[in-house]
């Protein structure tokens, strides 16, 4: 058999760096799908080592309590959430309908699948003094992030800043109240129709704004 040549490209071996962020994304992934499933209260250490196919001995070299992967699952889906809303207010041209927008973006954080599960965590939270302070900043970091990006897109379309947090508030606090009432009443056909007038609400308070700036 012949030898491959010399100067054949191979490979390049992976850092320690590298293979060590692979395996603390694999635990991540995970818990993130294990608390999914199951919530705070049944995230168990055997779950996600089973899960990530790593030792326990790896589960608990990156995150050595409950309470840090926790934090870690917390800080993680929120920037995932925040990144994505982060694209669309960046997405938003001049000509667009910025309120459809607005309300489309907040329907897909409050009522994406994290959004409870990041209920369930802040519950837990209350009862743990650090992982409530984690938590805590984890979410206003990444949240006010987006309503920042979110006030800069609606002042761009003609409103002042206080008149676009107002705005911002409106349409936020509508959807985030649908989410809440979802989780013990589904009714589609009503939510459709609250959410267009929560839509309503905000345009017309956008449309009054944007008349006398």
């Amino acid at each position: 058999m012949s030898k491959p040549p010399a100067d054949a490209v191979r490979p390049a071996r992976r850092t320690q760096t590298e293979r060590s962020t692979d395996t603390q994304e694999r635990i991540l992934a995970a818990a993130t799908e294990v608390m999914r499933k199951h919530g705070y209260a049944g995230l168990r250490v055997a779950d996600v080592t089973a899960a990530a196919g790593v030792s326990r001995g790896a589960q608990t070299h990156h995150f050595p309590s409950k309470v840090e992967l926790v934090q870690a699952i917390f800080a993680r889906i929120f920037q995932q959430a925040s990144h994505a809303s982060l694209a669309r207010a960046s997405a938003v041209a001049r000509g667009d309908d910025v309120i459809a927008a607005l309300i489309e973006d907040a329907s897909a954080f409050f009522l994406g699948q994290d959004f409870t599960l990041g209920l369930d965590m802040l519950a837990a939270a209350g009862r743990d003094p650090e992982l409530r302070e984690a938590v805590q900043d984890s979410a206003r970091l990444n949240r006010f992030a987006v309503e920042g990006m979110w006030t800069q897109v609606l002042e761009s379309h003609g409103l002042s800043r206080a008149d676009a947090d107002d705005v911002l508030w409106l349409a936020f606090s509508a959807i985030r109240g649908l989410s809440v009432r979802l989780l013990w009443d589904r009714d589609p056909e009503r939510f459709e129709r609250v959410k267009t007038l929560a839509y309503d609400a905000a345009r017309r308070l956008y449309d009054s704004k944007r008349a006398v700036a």
